[in-house]
């Protein structure tokens, strides 16, 4: 949460013009590999590569030479790596390249991409997982793509949902050599399918899973504004929203991913990463992400969460049954639990009456601010999470947002006008007005400011009752003391993560970045499979 900002403050402290620079900068942005010339390890006759992947294809399609099954994958994988380069390098489009070397692409169906939605389609191997822990594959038949249809870039407009900058598809090239005639490429849709026929066999397609999640975040700008989305939450405001990794699926529980301070959501990069190796995960998740500025108080931002989700959630129910809809689980890590716990929590009238001594008709100032403050203080929770996990949430506060340096690095913020001149009308007189005896009670100021274990609306925040309609469970970091009231993740206090009553509570042994440690990884899984019930549902079609 914090952590990560001090060691840049403090280069920066002398350097404020260094800072802005930083801050303002947008590097170069990378591009999706081309091929305009056939790599020269690739230069091999077609029909030479077409008569080794033949062959091999056809002992891959007799259950009597088993024993011979490696060795002809792996030949097979070998020859169509091959030819792949030469299907997607060089002039013309892909169906002139493929007939070039005597064979066709496959027509889109529910299971096959068509190939002409991508801006860009290369083998997976061409991608540097190094942002990753570890690179997540699965052996099989075929060669591992990744797909990359261009978006908008940020502060452009986008259709609903639809990720910035890119979108990244995992696929599996297959050379096909079932029916009499040229062979067909299959470009399959690795999320949904996890065999190919051959003849009459069946066998496991390859799969790098890392790929395409390590793509995007090169690809992406939304990681690129972790600084400026505290320091200057208003120019990165209309980024606020709720994303789908893939179009949405009726048939499929969201996962809905909610980042912390000084993040955004790739802060779940390694979580993504370790859970859609699984086919259960697959079969019956799709994943959300919220993205917001980090430099607005918690609650603005949760304010903007329940107002994304339900935009969200009309758009889910408009394409389907909202059954799976409906068991929505929620993932929030730091201050993205906040969010959380606050937008499934029915507040009442307890965190207005944290800040204000007077009821809102009777308060100075405008109608849009009233309505402002009653959409943060006054709201309806959000009914379709049915399982929220914690991530070292600071449920009442973080003492580090207290300290000298947290402090000065909070007045840098700037916040959005609808929280300055819109909400708090003309004069710093009308808000000591409005607020309870101290002024630094208003729920209004930075998030830094908000994360204090004496902020009157966090504090209040941990007064209310969790609804025992949704299962909680909670993940902790410990820095070495073990789960007493002494340990401590680094940022957050076990005082402040631990809150009852949770369905289980999981401390593991790392700093506050809980969510890229293996085991907290593994603890989303069990969770995971565990609100599936003992009965998964009917395998996907």
């Amino acid at each position: 949460m914090l952590p990560a900002v001090f060691p840049m403050i403090r280069l920066t402290m002398i350097l404020p013009g260094v800072l802005a620079a930083a801050l303002l900068c947008q590097c170069g942005a990378p591009r999706a590999p081309q091929c305009g010339r056939v790599p020269a390890t690739s230069r091999v006759p077609s029909p030479t590569l077409l008569a080794a992947a033949r062959q091999s294809w056809s002992i891959l399609a007799n259950p009597a030479r088993q024993s011979a099954w490696p060795a002809a994958q792996s030949t097979y994988n070998s020859a169509i790596t091959k030819l792949f380069d030469q299907l997607r390098c060089g002039p013309g489009d892909w169906q002139t390249r493929a007939a070039a070397q005597g064979a066709r692409i496959a027509p889109p169906d529910e299971k096959t991409f068509d190939v002409a939605v991508f801006d860009a389609l290369f083998p997976a191997s061409l991608v540097d997982t190094g942002i990753l822990d570890q690179r997540m594959t699965t052996a099989g038949l075929g060669l591992p793509l990744v797909g990359w249809k261009k978006t908008a870039p940020l502060g452009r407009a986008r259709p609903p949902f639809t990720l910035p900058t890119g979108q990244p598809y995992l696929a599996t090239a297959t050379l096909d050599f079932n029916r009499p005639g040229p062979p067909v490429w299959n470009l399959t849709k690795r999320w949904i399918a996890e065999e190919t026929p051959v003849a009459g066999t069946r066998h496991p397609l390859a799969a790098d899973w890392s790929a395409a999640n390590a793509f995007f975040w090169k690809m992406s700008e939304l990681d690129n504004l972790k600084l400026q989305n505290v320091l200057l939450p208003a120019r990165f405001t209309e980024e606020t929203g709720i994303y789908f990794l893939e179009p949405y699926d009726p048939g499929r529980i969201p996962l809905v991913l909610v980042h912390g301070l000084v993040a955004s959501p790739d802060a779940f990069k390694e979580t993504v990463n370790a859970l859609i190796p699984h086919p259960w995960f697959r079969q019956h998740y799709q994943i959300w992400l919220y993205n917001y500025p980090t430099g607005n108080p918690w609650q603005f931002s949760a304010s903007r969460f329940r107002a994304k989700m339900r935009e969200a959630c009309a758009y889910a129910r408009s394409k389907g049954s909202p059954r799976n809809l409906e068991q929505m689980v929620v993932v929030g890590h730091s201050m993205g639990g906040l969010i959380a716990h606050a937008s499934v929590t029915d507040p009442g009238n307890t965190l207005y009456a944290a800040s204000f001594s007077k009821p809102p008709d009777q308060l100075r100032t405008t109608e849009a601010g009233r309505r402002l403050i009653e959409e943060t203080l006054l709201y309806q929770p959000l009914r379709e999470p049915k399982r929220v996990i914690f991530l070292a949430t600071p449920h009442r506060g973080s003492p580090m947002a207290d300290q000298q340096l947290a402090v000065w690095f909070s007045r840098l913020i700037r916040l959005p006008k609808t929280l300055t001149i819109g909400l708090l009308d003309n004069t710093v007189l009308a808000v000591t007005e409005l607020v309870k005896d101290n002024p630094a009670r208003t729920p209004f100021a930075t998030s830094i400011g908000t994360l204090s274990p004496a902020n009157e609306t966090t504090r209040a925040l941990g007064t209310l009752p969790l609804p025992p309609r949704i299962q909680f469970h909670s993940i902790i970091g410990d820095l070495g003391r073990g789960n007493s009231p002494l340990s401590n993740d680094g940022v957050v206090p076990y005082w402040s993560s631990h809150i009852t009553p949770v369905a289980s509570e999981k401390i593991v042994p790392t700093w506050h970045s809980v969510q890229d440690y293996p085991d907290t990884n593994a603890e989303i899984a069990r969770i995971l499979l565990l609100h599936l019930g003992k009965d998964a549902g009917p395998k996907r079609k």
